[in-house]
């Protein structure tokens, strides 16, 4: 007998307002970032206009975000200037949670809403939005619709939806070897390949027209990658507990860290384009990839498991064991005791963000049998269970019950 799921879900109305009352609590925060550079770049945007705003150079964010601050600048008028990014931060966690929902529709699970609702309600996603004001949860939502389209294989939307994610952040990229394990192993067309640069480049066609130089949109990543030779800056992986260690954390690593990123991508395409791949384990090979890549990555901050975050979340909604949920689990706590070292400056967090992080990536890659060659399709049956299960709050006595 397979061991039954006891794990119900609360209706989408309970969450949003249980999400509802924690904004409102953790809205007043101001984060440094937030005065340093957000409320210029909206001031900038106000005093010129626009679209003149993108004549010249104001900001080391690409264009995508900074058109989306654009739109939402009228707003000024009526909101402080804090409550204008916020609300935009906010949005994008909403798109986050409507793009979670597709990708549960995509894998026919029941009661997508009230998974996808749950987005909204996780400390990442609350530290991040309301309280830092920060917009990863826009360039997360455009690489689940990625994950979503790959699912359903659909390749050219997922390859558009994923250049616009890297356009909007270059953390995106962090799916990338999941997307080219993926490309390979369907043996996708090289002209589709093309998409995900293209939609990049026309991301910066506005902001060029207007005036802004087109050597300087193309350098934005890489005037950013110079921005601190520390090893984690509070990020919770490998690094941040190396950094902490006598001597050891002195030592020149950086080229040794990237040595073993590279192959640690290029073993996982390797292995995940030589196997076949079902659907319903997609969403847990793209969580091992960005695991991965942002786990031995040197220079990471402490934001950037987010997507991990919310893919772990997937998993464990497209599951009914107790592996997907303790995966979720401690994903989460990762992010979030690396977010509190960041907030509290203590980095002791962060260390134990790392050891709860490896412990999940660790399970993960058992999970899906990486990087033996055994077969995935077997990796996530559980008997005759349905792979996505219908988990619910109990129903009352006398309702209908409907069977699974």
């Amino acid at each position: 007998m397979q061991p039954t799921n006891t794990l119900r879900l609360p209706p989408v109305a309970l969450t949003l307002a249980c999400a509802l009352v924690a904004h409102a609590a953790l809205w007043p925060f101001r984060a440094n970032d937030v005065d340093e550079y957000l409320i210029p770049w909206l001031e900038h945007i106000r005093h010129t206009g626009m679209i003149g705003a993108f004549a010249t150079p104001f900001s080391n964010y690409t264009p995508p975000y900074l058109y989306l601050l654009a739109f939402a600048s009228p707003l000024a008028a009526i909101f402080p200037l804090v409550t204008v990014i916020k609300l935009l931060s906010t949005a994008g966690s909403i798109a986050l949670a409507l793009a979670v929902w597709r990708l549960l529709r995509a894998l026919d699970c029941a009661q997508p809403a009230r998974g996808a609702a749950l987005v909204l309600a996780l400390p990442s996603t609350l530290l991040n939005a309301p309280f830092l004001a920060q917009c990863d949860a826009v360039w997360a939502a455009a690489c689940i619709m990625a994950v979503a389209m790959a699912i359903e294989r659909r390749h050219a939307p997922m390859l558009a939806w994923f250049g616009l994610a890297i356009a909007i952040k270059l953390q995106a990229a962090f799916l990338g070897p999941f997307v080219v394990a993926l490309l390979i192993n369907r043996r996708v067309s090289t002209r589709l390949w093309l998409i995900a640069p293209l939609v990049v480049l026309l991301t910066l066609v506005p902001a060029w027209a207007v005036g802004w130089p087109f050597g300087d949109l193309v350098t934005i990543y890489f005037r950013q990658a110079a921005y601190s030779d520390v090893l984690s800056l509070n990020a919770p992986n490998a690094w941040i507990i190396i950094q902490t260690l006598p001597l050891i954390g002195d030592l020149p690593l950086k080229a040794m860290a990237m040595a073993i990123a590279t192959g640690a991508s290029a073993s996982y395409i390797a292995w995940l384009a030589s196997h076949r791949l079902p659907a319903r384990v997609i969403p847990a090979a793209a969580l091992l990839a960005v695991l991965l890549v942002v786990g031995v990555l040197p220079h990471m901050h402490e934001r950037y498991f987010f997507l991990c975050d919310i893919l772990a979340l997937s998993v464990a909604l497209t599951r009914r064991d107790r592996t997907g949920w303790f995966i979720a689990v401690a994903v989460q706590a990762g992010s979030t005791l690396a977010i509190l070292a960041y907030i509290l400056d203590t980095q002791a967090l962060a260390v134990l963000g790392a050891v709860s992080m490896m412990i999940a990536t660790y399970q993960v890659a058992l999970l899906l049998g990486f990087p033996s060659r055994a077969d995935l399709s077997a990796k996530d049956d559980a008997g005759s269970t349905p792979t996505c299960a219908i988990i619910a709050w109990p129903r009352p006595m006398n309702a209908r019950h409907r069977p699974s």
